[in-house]
């Protein structure tokens, strides 16, 4: 059987292969960051950090069977190759279960051979099925592989009615959000408000916007240099452009207004039998009324109530999501090297902090020769006592 790849590096291949691209995940993935407009907003995003995107589409008689979405940067001769999209989204290669060996075959051979690259870090999703086959194919080619585990995501089972549900997560529950309703009944009038199908002159994501700025994250953004939430803004750009052409797609706003104020947001995905919470953010004036928690919490429940969708995936696993779920998928960090990772990790290491070898060989020699110092010091006492 014959497979060919196809390099995708620049906005026009995507745009050529667009329908086929979309059909291909609609078939093999449940993941919408995966769909072409997501893609498009991320390939832009990397490239002005720096990295260069590097899309690996695997074809077999002229037919997609996998997807590698990768990106690489090269840094004092080491090339170093990461998935696409960042980890809290969930990346993975997207594979026909038909061809999944093939793939990750071709997929390996182009990373360490064609490109000769020295080191791949990925974060995957324990569960995948892509990684017993990955762990498989680096024996075989003597590829260094390391796991080490990377956090996780929260996963909500839409299994039964909303009652069930607020039953199951006990009194307690249903207490902490009557009191929450209680407080912004004393305080005026307020709705949960719902928004789909916005169009560009919608003030939708001005709203959004007005959050952010008012949120506790505003003061982090300033500390580490950052206008703005670029991540927030490429996944807005990616749901408008995507839901115009992939009809599976379908993203909303969940607002919570008090006094005709928005207090707080979450945007929401729907793809494919599932539900993603992917930003939510409060006005940090109104943080005693918990408005981050209620209005995830409105949004939870109609997702409930509409029966749309069986999961409702939350993406991060922190801590004010166990309001909703015990249950955390874990992620797995792989890495894999053709060298050393100890030489390469020096390597990326030296480069950070621009220290000379020489120095650090030196660091090193005084640090044995002050062990041994020490231990002279020490039999000598001992013999005396």
């Amino acid at each position: 059987m014959t497979a060919s790849i196809l390099v995708i590096s620049d906005l026009g291949k995507l745009f050529e292969i667009e329908a086929a691209w979309n059909a291909f995940m609609n078939k093999c993935s449940r993941n919408p960051f995966a769909l072409s407009g997501f893609v498009k907003q991320f390939m832009e995003f990397n490239r002005s950090k720096g990295w260069n995107p590097l899309i690996l589409v695997i074809s077999v008689e002229n037919k997609i069977v996998g997807v590698a979405p990768l990106r690489m940067r090269k840094k004092l001769g080491v090339r170093i190759v990461k998935f696409l999209f960042k980890p809290w989204l969930s990346p993975d290669f997207i594979f026909d279960d038909q061809y999944r060996e093939i793939c990750m075959d071709h997929t390996l051979d182009f990373i360490f051979k064609n490109l000769g690259c020295h080191r791949v870090d990925l974060t995957m999703p324990a569960e995948s099925p892509n990684l017993r086959i990955l762990e498989q194919k680096c024996k075989s080619n003597r590829i260094h592989f390391y796991t080490r585990p990377a956090g996780g995501h929260r996963i909500i089972s839409v299994e039964r009615t909303w009652d069930e549900f607020e039953e199951s997560r006990g009194g307690r529950f249903r207490r902490e959000f009557k009191h929450i309703e209680r407080k912004l009944d004393r305080a005026g009038s307020w709705r949960t408000l719902r928004v789909e199908n916005w169009n560009k002159g919608s003030d939708t994501i001005r709203k959004i916007l007005d959050v952010e700025r008012m949120s506790w994250k505003e003061s982090r953004r300033a500390r580490i240099g950052l206008e703005k939430d670029e991540d927030l803004l490429m996944i807005w750009e990616g749901s408008q452009y995507t839901a115009g052409i992939e009809p599976n797609l379908k993203p909303s706003v969940w607002f919570l207004e008090l006094n005709n104020q928005t207090l707080a947001y979450s945007l929401v995905l729907e793809y494919r039998e599932m539900a993603f919470i992917v930003k939510t953010s409060y006005d940090e004036r109104y943080k005693g009324f918990y408005p981050g928690i209620y209005v995830n919490n409105a949004a939870i429940r109609e997702l409930f109530n509409r029966g749309l969708v069986k999961s409702i995936d939350l993406l991060t696993d922190i801590p004010f999501q166990r309001t909703w779920t015990s249950n955390s998928l874990p992620k797995v960090s792989v890495t894999m090297t053709r060298r050393s990772v100890l030489g390469t990790k020096m390597r990326l290491m030296l480069a950070c902090v621009r220290i000379p070898f020489s120095y650090l060989r030196s660091g090193l020699e005084r640090a044995k020769w002050n062990k041994r110092r020490h231990f002279r010091r020490e039999t000598k006492s001992t013999k005396e006592s």
